[in-house]
């Protein structure tokens, strides 16, 4: 098993920079440069050049290339050019605030999908089966930020039961209620956007496993379908389940841009939404690349969670 871990880290080494240079490069091939977000149409052609040489975009495609990723890797992910704030430092404040927002939604979403998946799974066809897709079905289509509006205008706005932007009210930034009251509705937005795809990854294993051999072989030794499906069936599905937790990393972190940007919770969503409108590239490629690499690393730890479950998958791999 060590082996196996060992031999997906080394590969994941090569992957992690061919994503940063092709983040690097979505961004050179863009039709703006990081200098149009800077410059004003008063600017002299001297001082824009001046502006180039300063940061280093007058030097060749790979020599800028070699110059941001040794940046990276000596942790300095550079300024904003807005604002010329330390984008890492802007990092560290706000990956906990949105750890803080969707951790706790995806495990609810998680237990939620478990359940109903279950409960879908060992009623195949029936009225309860039917009624869950459905549930799914709505959850999928429905977009997230109309969702959102809708909770906005109903607990916020007409019954004003609930604030409707921030984490927190000016002033009560240690005041623990006050955060709950700004973390409700984010939360049931995120958890109704997570748990329907979810639902329906557990649903669909559990089919499988219903099918399988072994569910006839228990049958044919008398077992009743209550004692297979919670004894054998319910354990198999759960064991994909874990990889969930690896591939949920990245979610961690970039998965709810738009319900934080709506809510104006103050994590990655916002900043770079902002980044995005002011051109600030130094800090769309912080975020891309962030974004790409925990994908790698969540797929990495999804791999090695399940050899820990099933050390058999190690085996065949060597």
């Amino acid at each position: 098993m060590l082996k196996y871990i060992i031999k997906r880290v080394l590969q994941v080494i090569p992957l992690l920079l061919i994503v940063s240079f092709i983040v690097f490069s979505l961004i050179q091939i863009a039709p703006y440069d990081a200098i149009d977000s800077i410059t004003t149409p008063n600017m002299s052609k001297e001082a824009v050049e001046i502006l180039r040489q300063k940061h280093g975009l007058d030097q060749p495609f790979l020599v800028q290339y070699m110059m941001w990723l040794k940046q990276i890797l000596s942790g300095d992910f550079g300024n904003s050019l807005v604002n010329q704030q330390s984008i890492g430092q802007e990092l560290l404040i706000r990956i906990p605030n949105t750890i803080k927002l969707v951790l706790p939604a995806y495990v609810t979403a998680l237990v939620i999908a478990i359940i109903l998946g279950l409960v879908a799974g060992a009623n195949k066809g029936k009225f309860v089966d039917k009624l869950i897709d459905s549930i799914c079905s709505i959850g999928i289509s429905m977009p997230t930020f109309w969702f959102a509006m809708l909770l906005i205008y109903f607990l916020g706005y007409k019954l004003d039961l609930l604030p409707i932007i921030g984490m927190h009210t000016v002033g009560k930034e240690d005041s623990f209620v006050d955060f709950l009251q700004h973390f409700i509705m984010p939360y049931l937005v995120l958890t109704v956007a997570f748990f329907p795809d979810l639902t329906r990854y557990v649903r669909s294993s559990t089919f499988l496993q219903l099918s399988e051999d072994y569910v006839m072989v228990q049958q044919s030794l008398g077992a009743s379908k209550r004692e297979i499906f919670f004894k054998h069936v319910s354990k198999n599905v759960l064991l994909p389940i874990v990889t969930q937790i690896g591939l949920a990393l990245p979610m961690l972190v970039t998965g709810a841009i738009i319900t934080e940007s709506v809510f104006g919770w103050p994590g990655i969503g916002p900043y770079l939404m902002t980044a995005t409108k002011a051109l600030d590239f130094p800090v769309i490629m912080a975020v891309m690349l962030l974004s790409a690499t925990l994908v790698i690393l969540g797929n990495l730890l999804s791999d090695i969670l399940y050899t820990v479950v099933d050390p058999r998958i190690s085996q065949g791999d060597n």
